[in-house]
């Protein structure tokens, strides 16, 4: 059975071009979905995602309470925030959240791939390649 990567977004475009674009990188791994907080936390106890990418304006939960929520029911499961908040303030609330690391969404295209390989080989104890 393969690994789970659980987006979690709101806009169902964003979500649709980030499961695309994820697929061809992480052919490996079964992509999930998930609209909110709610939603992902559900997702999360009974998939047990390795990783999860989150959004932080969902409707309803917020995504750092919906990441506090994934961490208590899947301590080893990694939360990536990617969200359009840049600030101190989000930073710090998400870090609080016990999430493994933010990115703006103005920084996708640089960051998120890096960010998602170096996290996926972590868990599988490789280096990244």
């Amino acid at each position: 059975m393969s690994p789970h990567i659980l987006i979690v977004e709101d806009h169902q475009g964003v979500r649709q071009s980030l499961r695309e674009w994820l697929e061809l990188s992480f052919p490996h791994y079964q992509l999930l979905e998930a609209t909110s907080g709610e939603e992902a936390i559900t997702v999360a106890q009974t998939m047990s995602p390795c990783l999860v990418i989150m959004d932080i304006g969902l409707p309803g939960m917020s995504g750092i309470e919906a990441a506090q929520g994934i961490k208590a029911a899947a301590p080893a499961t990694r939360v990536v925030v990617l969200t359009i908040f840049d600030d101190e303030a989000h930073r710090a609330d998400a870090a609080a959240a016990g999430v493994s690391a933010y990115v703006p969404k103005r920084k996708v295209q640089t960051e998120l791939l890096p960010v998602l390989t170096r996290l996926l080989a972590e868990d599988n104890g490789k280096p990244p390649s």
